[in-house]
């Protein structure tokens, strides 16, 4: 099944290259849209996984992918069709396999 999914991604690789489709329209990757320090637009959230006005841990695309924020008045806003707002005073955002634990730090 994963040499499947290998090969099916790859596909869509091509396929993004063939048509110049920007990849993350083709393969459903997160995109990250920080704009200053006050706000950043995240596409391809999959889950709320933590959150108070200091820190948040999300889930983003497909499999174990994690994205943090740490700040000062942080809020989120408009949770629409996978695209995610956050706002506040933005000191820092990480991706990776974070964990809860990790996002503290």
């Amino acid at each position: 099944m994963q040499r499947k999914n290998e090969r099916q991604k790859k596909l869509y690789e091509i396929l993004a290259a063939f048509c110049e489709f920007p990849q993350d329209v083709i393969t459903d990757l997160p995109v990250f849209t920080i704009r200053g320090t006050h706000e950043i637009e995240i596409s391809g959230c999959t889950g709320i996984l933590t959150y108070d006005s200091e820190r948040i841990l999300l889930s983003v695309g497909k499999g174990n992918e994690r994205f943090c924020v740490r700040g000062d008045a942080l809020m989120l806003s408009d949770f629409r069709d996978r695209i995610l707002y956050v706002r506040g005073n933005i000191r820092s955002a990480s991706f990776g396999t974070e964990t809860e634990e990790d996002c503290d730090a």
